[in-house]
């Protein structure tokens, strides 16, 4: 009966190690915390809730690959979300396209790096809008001070208003939680093309 006892502990123990040792917490952000209309931010939705959105050193950006200034319709885009922190290892993103007049999702994202990417959606609230979000090995910096990921975005066929992308992204302590995180906030509007 002891023997069985320690190994039962001892198998305890190794499952802790594992479990609550270092290495990413999270398999990608919830849906709608993009801060897009009718949207909460991580900053405001009760998780990476400790500090003023938009108030570190991090910059955030979404960058379209061509140097883009209007969407065609039907069009495959290159993207590339990028954040910059120094010495920052962790970090996280997520991203979501709108149509500008009707707030409703426009285009499709297709994921091109499956370790890094996946998309979400929202089950309960705004369940038309698709994101794009870090997955759990997503989270690592490729290098220190810089989180990367890369997506495509296929336009929509039939295209009448601009197009709004909203971008949250977070810069993390990797203290295996999420105080003490700070979130950032961008948005990019690009008018239809002919």
């Amino acid at each position: 009966m002891k023997k069985n006892s320690f190994y039962i502990l001892l198998f305890a123990i190794v499952f802790a190690l594992f479990a609550y040792g270092p290495g990413p917490s999270s398999a990608g952000a919830p849906a709608s915390h993009t801060g897009a209309p009718g949207e909460a931010t991580c900053a405001e939705a009760g998780c990476h809730d400790d500090n003023t959105i938009n108030k570190g050193t991090a910059s955030l950006s979404l960058e379209f690959e061509d140097s883009v200034k209007k969407i065609l319709p039907g069009k495959t885009y290159s993207m590339i979300v990028r954040i910059t922190d120094k010495n920052v290892t962790r970090f996280g993103f997520q991203l979501l396209a709108l149509d500008s007049k009707t707030e409703l999702n426009a285009g499709n994202y297709i994921i091109t790096d499956s370790i890094r990417t996946k998309i979400t959606d929202n089950r309960y609230k705004l369940q038309d809008r698709k994101y794009v979000t870090y997955t759990f090995n997503g989270t690592d910096a490729i290098e220190k001070g810089l989180g990367e990921w890369k997506v495509k975005w296929k336009a929509p066929e039939n295209l009448n208003n601009k197009i709004t992308f909203y971008l949250s992204g977070v810069s993390a302590n990797d203290d295996m939680s999420d105080k003490g995180d700070l979130v950032y906030t961008r948005s990019y509007t690009l008018p239809v093309g002919k």
